[in-house]
């Protein structure tokens, strides 16, 4: 007698499309709903250099915009550049918060910058410290800050300056490449859209923020390089 076959293509074929159309089903699920939260969150193309090593130009970043009352150090922000549209100001911008309201900020400069950020309510002064400025210095080191929290190129040492209550001072991760409140002064948190939380582009990039390795070296004795105003 004929033996029973043990193969099926017409069911395997069958299977094999329901997988597959298992599968578009799913990644055009899943698409779907990346474009829905883009659009109520809100997303962000990252242009320029002013953020690398961190953000690489064309980087698709998703805002978080609904918690700007609870904005750290070190977070990644997305804003608009204050000043005069001619001068570059309300340009979409995306850098990292150093000093908080009521900080004091200062650099001196040198062969390398050394940042200061003496924290709201406390006498204690902390040099900040964050790995993406070690290769990325530059040829200009100017003193900061004048009374807007800009670059004084006329200082011959740092200078003190307070954060206002509603501004962040920000600086970019590429120290020698970026246009930020060493430029254009203090950042209004009026201004500010969110915050980066999750890298969308690319795909191999996907995953969310941290503080990139910054962090707050407290100073022991005399601030070299900086005065009070």
């Amino acid at each position: 007698m004929f033996g029973r076959s043990l193969n099926h293509p017409v069911a395997d074929k069958r299977g094999f499309a329901a997988a597959t159309v298992g599968w578009v089903a799913l990644i055009a699920f899943l698409l779907a709903m990346t474009v829905v939260v883009a659009a109520l969150f809100g997303s962000f193309t990252v242009k320029g250099h002013s953020m690398e090593p961190t953000l690489l130009s064309g980087d698709r970043i998703l805002l978080d915009p609904l918690h700007n009352d609870a904005i750290e150090r070190f977070d990644l922000v997305q804003g608009v550049e204050p000043g005069p549209e001619r001068f570059g100001g309300g340009a979409q911008v995306v850098k990292r918060v150093i000093g908080m309201p009521g900080d004091r900020v200062a650099i001196a400069g040198g062969e390398a910058p050394v940042v200061y950020v003496s924290p709201a309510g406390s006498g204690d002064v902390f040099r900040v410290v964050n790995p993406a400025w070690r290769t990325r210095v530059g040829t200009e080191v100017g003193m900061c800050c004048d009374r807007g929290g800009r670059y004084d190129r006329n200082a011959s040492a740092g200078v003190w300056v307070t954060v206002p209550k509603d501004a962040l001072w920000v600086l970019g991760d590429n120290w020698g490449g970026s246009t930020d409140s060493r430029a254009f002064g203090f950042l209004p948190v009026a201004d500010v859209s969110g915050k980066a939380w999750l890298r969308l582009l690319p795909a191999g990039s996907f995953g969310g923020f941290d503080d990139g390795g910054a962090e707050l070296v407290e100073v022991s004795g005399p601030v070299s390089g900086v005065e009070e105003p």
